[in-house]
């Protein structure tokens, strides 16, 4: 244990290093001038990229120990899929009520965290009920009414006006760089007392992480427990994609990497290092789209190509074993 944990320090270094030189090539890159303005709002980016990897990554990796399968992400919930819904719900109803979006960023925000929240607390009891009959089609009935959602806002969608719809496709792509100071404060705090409660089921993650059978007789409350947990994770997955938009494969693509680095189930460590791992992939898109894309691409189109080829790359190698 002792020689494992040495192993965690030093790879958990030379990510941290990584992640030092990569914010310095960021912030002072070579040959050119920075202003002022220029460091605002690349730190502002910065810490865009810090919330979105550090929830992305802890969600990912908790979700997936819960189901015990790790090609899935909070993702198969629906929240995203709820998201775009609400969205264009939103966009029809105001643009032919009002003639234009008059909701006030900040209110939005909220708004939309409260009524994510609110569909997966009505939701509640019948996923309790199907949980008891296994992860299996609890995860069904999930991605059957994300399926649902989508087809509702494609039939919402086809009927815009190009004005309106144009205005919405904007929204629904993932952005780290429309997030004005008030949504980035509420959103920060509101990540961190939730992180700080995963942080604390670490060890109960340890457990499950041995199958329900061995965390029921090592004596946990398995369906308090997922329950519990279920709960965090919708509200992580809310208020980031409430923050920056629906994020598909960032998340398994950080905690994929994670585990092959770390080589662990300890979850504490697994964290922290989807954490790292996730800033520096953040980080590494920005890069690409900076200097190889002319800003031609934004950094989560990079990013979300990067985990879909991984994520076929990781149902191939399945299927051979």
């Amino acid at each position: 244990m002792t020689e494992e944990t040495d192993q965690l320090k030093k790879r958990l270094l030379v990510l941290v290093a990584l992640v030092i030189v990569g914010v310095c090539l960021y912030c002072l890159p070579l040959g050119q001038s920075l202003t002022a303005y220029a460091v605002k709002a690349r730190g502002q980016k910065l810490l865009v990229y810090l919330l979105v990897a550090t929830g992305i990554g802890v969600s990912s990796i908790s979700f997936q120990t819960i189901t015990g399968n790790r090609l899935l992400t909070p993702g198969v919930l629906g929240l995203e899929s709820f998201y775009i819904l609400l969205l264009t719900m939103f966009y029809w109803f105001s643009w032919r009520l009002f003639g234009q979006s008059i909701l006030h960023p900040l209110l939005s925000f909220l708004l939309l965290i409260t009524l994510q929240s609110v569909f997966f607390l009505l939701l509640q009891p019948v996923l309790s009920s199907l949980s008891r009959q296994g992860m299996v089609r609890f995860l069904l009935v999930c991605m059957s009414l994300g399926t649902l959602f989508r087809q509702l806002s494609t039939f919402l969608q086809v009927t815009m006006d190009p004005n309106e719809y144009d205005q919405l496709q904007a929204r629904l792509f993932p952005s780290f760089q429309r997030i004005n100071r008030p949504i980035l404060g509420l959103g920060a705090v509101l990540l961190a007392l939730i992180l700080i409660l995963v942080w604390k089921k670490a060890a109960v993650l340890d457990v499950l992480h041995l199958g329900r059978d061995n965390a029921v007789l090592l004596g946990v409350d398995v369906q308090r427990e997922e329950k519990w947990l279920l709960w965090l994770m919708v509200l992580i997955v809310a208020i980031l994609t409430a923050l920056v938009g629906p994020l598909t494969y960032i998340g398994f693509l950080a905690s994929n990497i994670s585990y092959q680095i770390s080589q662990t189930y300890r979850h504490h460590y697994l964290f922290i290092i989807s954490a790292l791992v996730g800033f520096l992939l953040l980080l590494v898109g920005q890069f690409l789209v900076e200097r190889l894309f002319g800003y031609r691409v934004n950094s989560s189109m990079v990013i979300e190509w990067l985990g879909g080829a991984l994520f076929f790359a990781v149902i191939f190698r399945e299927g051979k074993q």
